[in-house]
């Protein structure tokens, strides 16, 4: 794994997709019955997704 702090994929990032990986494995097991999602949880998903996308535009380094 070679230069891999050069692209931001480094052994935190692995760690962090394989917990998310074993969550999203895991976590549905656990539940109960499911229902439908009301109203503000259905906007809360892309508004966490736009946000995040102006943070990592924000922030991301566009001159090396």
């Amino acid at each position: 794994m070679e230069n891999t702090n050069d692209y931001g994929w480094g052994l935190g990032s692995v760690v962090a997709m394989l917990l998310v990986v074993v969550a999203m494995l895991f976590v549905p097991l656990g539940m109960g019955m499911l229902a439908p999602p009301s109203i503000p949880m259905i906007l809360v998903i892309p508004v966490l997704l736009v946000v995040m996308f102006i943070f990592m535009c924000h922030n991301s380094n566009s001159n090396p």
